[in-house]
């Protein structure tokens, strides 16, 4: 069966919608600080000259974190391959860099560890990763038949024999029905044959 791209799941929606909060603000106040740093030359002289720099340079760190947040989010809910590995690294490196932390004594980096760990396992579920073009998916419709129904059978009769009916006759191969042979009776005093019917022995007189 051919891979397929399942539909986006709904935690990948989630996890842009929030990179799309966090990165816009970000993305803003990067372009703010290296605007607000060029406004230190005209106002500072030579010392506004170094502020700005280094405004400039912190910012335009800021504005590309920004940027890669956007990016991401728009990656997320489009599926695109980059944006998981993106994703991935990221997390990776914030659960490296919580280690380190809760290694120095700072165990409210723990919290560091969970998120971005859980963010990692959720990443590199089946379905997760097809979506994003990083596994195969084959979904397999799970198809449930329907109640079967007994249904009583009729035997058809081949040629050359007879069907017996509840009536005591029997039905040929033709179609027409036979009368059923009659039994014979016999007299009890003396064992002669007596015809149907008849009250008295026709041999010994005797009554029936």
């Amino acid at each position: 069966m051919q891979s397929q791209k399942p539909s986006r799941p709904l935690g990948v929606t989630i996890i842009a919608i929030l990179a799309l909060l966090a990165g816009i603000p970000v993305t803003i106040l990067g372009l703010g600080l290296i605007a607000l740093s060029a406004l230190f030359v005209g106002f500072l002289g030579p010392t506004g000259g170094v502020l700005a720099g280094l405004g400039a340079i912190f910012g335009g760190i800021i504005l590309v974190l920004g940027l890669i947040w956007v990016a991401t989010g728009f990656g997320f809910l489009n599926g695109k391959g980059w944006a998981w590995t993106l994703g991935m690294v990221a997390n990776i490196l914030l659960i490296v860099f919580a280690i380190t932390l809760t290694a120095s004594g700072s165990y409210g980096s723990i919290t560091g560890i969970i998120i971005p760990g859980l963010l990692v396992y959720y990443l590199t579920r089946t379905r997760v990763k097809a979506f994003f073009g990083k596994a195969s998916w084959s979904p397999t419709a799970t198809f449930t038949p329907p109640p079967s129904f007994s249904t009583p059978s009729f035997n058809t009769p081949s040629l050359g024999t007879t069907t017996s009916t509840s009536f005591g006759s029997k039905i040929s191969p033709t179609g027409t029905s036979t009368p059923a042979p009659t039994l014979a009776h016999f007299c009890t005093h003396c064992g002669a044959t007596i015809s149907p019917g008849s009250t008295k022995c026709a041999a010994c007189g005797a009554n029936l």
